[in-house]
C-alpha cells in the first residue's frame, strides 16, 4: 500500500520518540576518566547511531546522522542531558551574544509550560560581569528575569540558572540578552532549556559537613542539617554571650545555587543571603548572613528555611546544612 511522505515522516516520529525522549546524561559521563569516558561514549554513540540511523536514515541520509550524534557528545550546550538527580535538562533555543558588538539581542523562545532554564558558554570559566537575562510574555506586562541573579557560578560549574515561573498557559517567550556595562571582551552562548523533575526521585546524597573554621576570627558553635523535600528547615539555638553570629547554609545535590533562603533569629526576618550555596570545595566559605544578637535575650533561636521558588522543586532531592560560627574576640 502506497504512503505519501508525511504520513512516512508521522510513522517514523511516533516509532523513534521513546528512544529520542530518553535523556543521555553526557554531563556525567564527561566526569569520569579519560579511558572510561571513551568506553562508556562509544557504547553510547554506536546505540544512538543504530537507532538514529534505522529511523532517520532515510530521510536525512547516514552522513548527516553520523555529524548529529557527533555534535551530541562535545557540544557544550547539548541538546539534552541529564543532572545527577535525574532532573532531564532539553534545549529550546541557542543564542549567541558579543558584548564587544551589541549592546542586547532579543530572540523568541517556545514554551511548553514546564520550568524554563538558562545554561551559558561563557568565554572563560572566570567570565564576568554576565550579560543580563530577561523575558516577556505576551499578554504580560512583567518582566521575566532569572529566579536568582546574578548566575550562580554558573561558568565554573556549567550549572543552569532558573527562570522566575512564567505564567499559566504561556507558551511563547520573546528573551532579551542586555551588556553590562565594562563587560570583558569574548563572545557568549547562552541555551534556554526546559527541565522535567525525575518521575522516582532518587536519595538525596549525604549532608555537607561544615568547617571548624572561618578564618582566624570565626569557630563553628553549632550544626544541623535537613533532609529535602521531606524537611525544608534548620533550627538551632545557642546561647547570647553578645558577639556577632555568622551563619552559613550549603545545599547539596541539585538544590546548590538555586533555593532561596530565609534566615530568622528569634523570629526576625535577617538579610544578606540570597541562595543556598554548594559546600565549599576551595578558600571560600559560601552565602554567610552576620547575625547581630539582641542585647535583651539570653538565648538565639536561629531558622533556616529553603523555600522552592517552583512546584517542581518538590520533586529533586536534596539536603540542607546550617552551621553557626562565633567570634573569638
Amino acid at each position: 500500500m502506497p504512503i505519501d511522505q508525511r504520513e512516512l515522516r508521522h510513522l517514523l516520529d511516533e516509532r523513534s520518540r521513546p528512544a529520542l525522549d530518553r535523556p543521555i546524561p553526557w554531563h556525567s559521563l564527561r566526569a569520569r576518566t579519560r579511558g572510561a569516558r571513551w568506553r562508556q561514549l562509544s557504547a553510547v554513540m554506536v546505540a544512538v547511531t543504530a537507532v538514529t540511523a534505522g529511523t532517520i536514515v532515510g530521510l536525512r541520509g547516514l552522513q548527516e546522522v553520523d555529524q548529529l550524534t557527533s555534535a551530541q557528545v562535545t557540544e557544550k550546550l547539548p541538546i539534552q542531558y541529564q543532572e545527577p538527580d535525574g532532573t532531564t535538562y532539553r534545549r529550546l533555543a541557542i543564542a549567541t551574544f558579543d558584548p564587544s558588538k551589541e549592546k542586547s539581542k532579543t530572540f523568541p523562545v517556545e514554551v511548553s509550560g514546564k520550568p524554563v532554564a538558562v545554561l551559558p558558554d561563557c568565554p572563560s570559566d572566570k567570565a564576568g560581569p554576565q550579560p543580563l537575562i530577561t523575558a516577556r510574555v505576551p499578554g504580560a506586562a512583567k518582566t521575566y528575569t532569572l529566579s536568582l541573579t546574578p548566575f550562580p557560578n554558573s561558568c565554573a560549574q556549567g550549572a543552569a540558572a532558573d527562570m522566575a515561573p512564567f505564567q499559566a498557559g504561556t507558551r511563547r517567550a520573546t528573551f532579551t540578552i542586555t551588556a553590562i556595562p565594562n563587560a570583558p571582551a569574548g563572545k557568549w552562548r547562552f541555551g534556554v532549556y526546559e527541565w522535567t523533575p525525575p518521575a522516582t526521585m532518587k536519595a538525596a546524597s549525604s549532608a555537607a559537613e561544615p568547617r571548624a573554621k572561618i578564618g582566624k576570627d570565626l569557630s563553628l558553635v553549632t550544626k544541623g542539617s535537613a533532609i529535602w523535600p521531606g524537611s525544608r528547615e534548620v533550627t538551632l539555638t545557642v546561647p547570647n554571650r553578645g558577639r556577632t553570629l555568622a551563619v552559613l547554609a550549603y545545599c547539596g545535590d541539585g538544590l546548590a545555587g538555586r533555593l532561596p533562603l530565609q534566615v530568622r533569629v528569634n523570629g526576625h526576618l535577617v538579610k544578606g543571603i540570597s541562595s543556598c550555596a554548594a559546600p565549599p570545595t576551595g578558600p571560600e566559605v559560601g552565602s554567610m548572613a552576620m547575625a547581630r544578637r539582641p542585647l535583651s535575650e539570653e538565648t538565639l533561636t536561629i531558622t533556616v528555611r529553603l523555600v522552592a521558588p517552583m512546584p517542581e522543586y518538590l520533586q529533586r532531592p536534596g539536603t540542607l546544612t546550617v552551621a553557626l560560627y562565633d567570634s573569638v574576640m
